[in-house]
């Protein structure tokens, strides 16, 4: 019958017009998009944490400023004489459950002995060795953690948080340690910064073991 056909021809044109706005739909808004891998690469390492570029501009800044709020050494030693807990939680710093605390330092005294592996200090002329400076390889927090500027909350996980003090540790080893090395001699007079991990089972350290931020030789 002549109705059927044109029924049958104007469903056909309905349901080529509907695949076609389909497909037009789809190509204007896919319902995925293929990504080169290599572009995915590029923008995980774009929003990757660049530990070394923190830490330069933490370095040159915020940790240089914080040597003007170091505890003197003597008087830290001290304070744990007198009251091992209170000095801990008067000067130091605690990262969550951790056994120690960390503090930032700065004192001058005289080199009384060297070797391979440290540098030994009198904070008084002709007083005993009171601070240690160790001249090997650094690890632990003491810096990150004894400057009190840093938070773990602050960033986005403890993987990142772990990676400043890495690359504080280098830093030291490369530009701290040598200037120390290249200059000290037994009788030189010496200027620290640094940072101290003392334990809580330490009770009232007679010695501290300082990571250095600064060395001067005035």
């Amino acid at each position: 019958m002549p109705g059927s056909g044109i029924a049958r021809k104007s469903l056909t044109l309905r349901l080529i017009a509907g695949a076609t706005g389909l497909a037009v739909l789809f190509y204007l808004v896919p319902l995925f998009h293929i990504v080169p891998l290599e572009k995915t690469r590029q923008q995980s390492a774009a929003t990757e944490f660049d530990a070394v570029a923190y830490v330069d501009a933490f370095w040159r800044g915020p940790l240089s400023d914080a040597g003007r709020n170091a505890v003197d050494a003597s008087e830290l030693l001290a304070a744990f004489r007198q009251d091992p807990a209170e000095a801990a939680k008067r000067f130091g710093h605690r990262l969550g459950l951790s056994g120690h605390s960390s503090f930032y330092v700065s004192g001058q005294g005289q080199v009384v002995a060297t070797d391979d592996d440290s540098v030994s200090i009198a904070l008084r002329e002709g007083g005993p060795v009171e601070v240690v400076i160790e001249t090997g390889p650094v690890f632990g927090n003491a810096i990150r953690d004894g400057s009190g500027l840093l938070d773990v909350s602050d960033f986005d996980n403890t993987r990142d948080f772990n990676a400043i003090s890495a690359e504080i540790n280098r830093r030291v080893e490369e530009q701290v340690l040598p200037v120390l090395q290249g200059n000290v001699a037994v009788g030189s007079a010496v200027h620290f910064v640094g940072g101290v991990e003392i334990s809580d089972s330490a009770g009232a350290p007679s010695t501290l073991v300082v990571v250095p931020v600064v060395i001067e030789f005035p």
